[in-house]
């Protein structure tokens, strides 16, 4: 990149500015949770873009560029912002000293960075975790700061020194020792530092971010439903450029006599532009970002076990047991006295039923795709015993599907399961 001349806007000294190491775009394939927060971002300055009429406002524009210099930056209104994502999962608690958010928290990372970037940009860490002790009042001081620069409350003086001393700790050495970084310049990054915490996890982002997300930008454009849409446009944008491969002119065409094809970031950054053309056409197309119905087959039994939790897979199998235990009787029922015998072996597999729904029924929770798991278990273990009158488990499971399917065993607690196959008959789910 060419050199950064002195007087250079933010989004200037961004984008010229070579960073020291460029492994975020290569590792970013690991790193989806990262890529729906920078998504979140992106809705948020769009979100902002728009009047109350949906338009877009005179003069808006904003560019985001993921996997330079930190996880994602965002240039709007002639400000920069670098942004480092941490996700870490619930079981490793809260950030709760100063040298764990510089750490582990990456906060160390961002001071480096904004002093190659001459201390221009804002700074942002957004993360899983939640702070305490030490961190929060970091997290108040950078509030206070961002009021007050010159505040001298002991709470920011306090914070102030304990971030030298972390600072100066994680930066030593058997052979150096660095100074401490001058009071001036750790209150100029603390005043320029937010920091975002007790975020959703990469688990739970999916299920929630077209409700928070993706559904003010719908609601905004008129389309209240369309916010799952506008979420999976958008994120489609992002995934790409997190790893260095979003579109450019020039393609993977080679250079030639030195000759760019377009500006070297470009396969990174997404801007205004882009984000407006996907959601509009996504908004046009809302069914096209719906995810595909779930077709369930048109008996009690499938209903039952549907609503239990079990896979396709095994509502499959069930089915096709059930009739092969039809089958079974049908050809023997021509002897009247073989009756009693299927009486005797329904009470065997009622009995199963009732026990197996004892170990594996939770209170307030799906457990039909245990039930199954165990009852296959427990009939493998009765096979050629004379309650199962020489019924493989296979067949044994097969006359459990019947029962289910003639409302006398469950996978579920009881409820209206032929009100619910008509209702999916009429919308055309159940085949």
């Amino acid at each position: 990149m060419t050199a950064v001349s002195r007087g250079s806007e933010p989004d200037e000294i961004l984008r010229m500015t070579s960073p020291p190491d460029d492994a975020g775009a290569e590792t970013a394939d690991r790193y989806e949770w990262q890529a729906m927060m920078a998504t979140a971002d992106i809705l948020a300055l769009y979100f902002e873009s728009l009047d109350e009429t949906g338009a877009l406002v005179d003069g808006a524009s904003f560019s985001v560029l993921c996997e330079h210099h930190e996880d994602w930056s965002v240039v709007c209104g002639g400000f920069s912002e670098i942004v480092s994502g941490k996700h870490r999962e619930a079981s490793t608690g809260p950030f709760s000293t100063f040298r764990q958010v510089l750490n582990e928290g990456g906060v160390l990372h961002l001071f480096h960075r904004w002093q190659a970037l001459r201390q221009s940009p804002l700074c942002r860490l957004v993360t899983t975790a939640g702070c305490s002790g030490d961190t929060a009042k970091t997290v108040r001081v950078c509030d206070l700061l961002r009021r007050d620069a010159a505040s001298q409350d002991d709470e920011v003086l306090e914070v102030i020194r304990g971030i030298k001393r972390a600072m100066s700790s994680l930066l030593a050495s058997d052979d150096t020792s660095p100074p401490p970084e001058p009071d001036d310049v750790v209150r100029s990054f603390l005043a320029a530092l937010r920091i975002q915490d007790a975020l959703p996890r990469r688990d739970q982002v999916p299920d929630l971010a077209a409700e928070r997300y993706g559904r003010p930008v719908a609601v905004r454009l008129g389309q209240p439903n369309g916010g799952a849409a506008v979420w999976q446009s958008v994120l489609g944008l992002v995934r790409p450029r997190m790893r260095n491969a979003g579109p450019s002119t020039g393609g993977a065409l080679p250079i030639v006599l030195g000759m760019e094809h377009d500006e070297a970031l470009a396969s990174r950054t997404l801007i205004l532009a882009d984000v407006e053309t996907a959601i509009r056409f996504a908004l046009a197309n809302i069914a096209g970002y719906a995810p595909l119905p779930r077709r369930i087959k048109a008996n009690r039994m499938a209903v039952k076990m549907t609503q239990g939790g079990c896979s396709d897979n095994a509502v499959e199998r069930a089915d096709d047991l059930r009739l092969q235990y039809r089958q079974y009787w049908r050809a023997r029922l021509s002897t009247p006295s073989l009756t009693d015998q299927r009486r005797q072996l329904d009470n065997v597999l009622k009995r199963v039923v009732d026990e197996a729904t004892d170990v594996v029924r939770i209170e307030g929770d799906t457990w039909g795709d245990q039930l199954w798991r165990e009852l296959g278990q427990r009939f493998q273990a009765i096979e050629g015993q004379g309650g199962a009158q020489t019924l493989s488990a296979d067949l044994m499971l097969g006359g459990v599907s019947e029962l289910a399917n003639n409302c006398r065993t469950w996978y579920t607690d009881r409820f209206d399961a032929q009100a619910m196959l008509r209702q999916l008959i009429a919308d055309e789910t159940a085949s």
